[in-house]
């Protein structure tokens, strides 16, 4: 994510936390930072806890995943677990499609999730689905 676009979100954190009458501190500031410019890369809770160090050396663990589950409150961000492993996401709706083979994480576009739909609505089952996690191997990836 682009600095600009870093400062954009960070605004947008402070103006819900104002809201909810929240207290942001500057290690706070400092980690959802590194959060929100990491969330592309659907990054892990140890990522994210070992980037933060490079700046903030004494901070701890649950600070970090405390700061992540606040954002995900905030619907700032999501999570998803992979293999015991908390991820980060982007909020809006798209396929993730993860690649075990490659330990990654791939982004399709949020139309299929409407094409899904459309499929399983021909069946009956409506749904509200906003994001689908798929696990495989992906060879020309």
């Amino acid at each position: 994510m682009k600095e600009q676009d870093i400062d954009d979100r960070m605004k947008d954190v402070l103006e819900k936390l104002s809201e909810k009458e929240l207290r942001m501190t500057p290690q706070r500031i400092l980690i959802s930072k590194t959060i929100l410019a990491m969330v592309k890369n659907h990054s892990s809770l140890k990522e994210i806890y070992d980037e933060t160090q490079k700046v903030l050396p004494r901070v701890g663990i649950s600070t970090v995943y405390n700061t992540i589950k606040m954002l995900e409150s905030l619907k700032i961000i999501d999570t998803f677990d992979i293999d015991g492993k908390m991820r980060i996401d982007q909020t809006f709706p798209h396929i993730n499609i993860y690649c075990r083979n490659k330990d990654s994480i791939i982004d399709v576009d949020g139309q299929a999730i409407e094409e899904i739909k459309q499929v399983l609505s021909k069946y009956g089952i409506n749904v509200d689905v906003k994001k689908i996690l798929i696990d495989g191997k992906c060879n020309n990836y």
